[in-house]
């Protein structure tokens, strides 16, 4: 008899730990696995948005830059406006990214704190759940 109230109480112990609480868990993380994604793929599609127009519009100024001029003098203007051009992109660019970056590092800071905050429910209360069963488990062996 002793062996039969050992063996259920075992299993009942082991239920808890195979429990809807640990697929709850799961899909938390997956859930928060898929927010993480779409989040870094959004970061992601932005920054190459960025960098596309950056490069349309230093592509576009070389193209002013190549054109021909009848006086040689011209040359020397077109240089300096090409360079002039080229500063104000790279100041411009570099301020979007660094206000892109910004954002992004302020939102994954959002996300990973809810993240951490359900989890740490989900863990807490299947941990509740299982301590639970296991006393009652417990107290139905004795």
């Amino acid at each position: 008899m002793a062996k039969q109230t050992a063996k259920s109480t075992a299993k009942n112990m082991q239920s808890p730990f195979a429990s809807q609480g640990f697929q709850d868990i799961f899909m938390t993380w997956a859930t928060i696995n898929e927010r993480m994604a779409a989040f870094a793929v959004e970061a992601g599609t932005r920054a190459t948005d960025m960098a596309s127009e950056i490069a349309k519009e230093a592509l576009s100024n070389v193209r002013e830059l190549s054109q021909v001029r009848s006086d040689p003098a011209e040359y020397g203007k077109a240089c300096t406006e090409f360079m002039q051009k080229q500063t104000e992109l790279f100041a411009r660019s570099a301020t979007a990214y660094a206000e892109e970056t910004q954002k992004v590092g302020a939102e994954t800071a959002d996300l990973a704190s809810k993240a951490g905050e359900e989890i740490t429910g989900k863990v807490a209360a299947n941990a509740e759940s299982a301590a639970k069963i296991a006393g009652t488990a417990d107290a139905k062996a004795a």
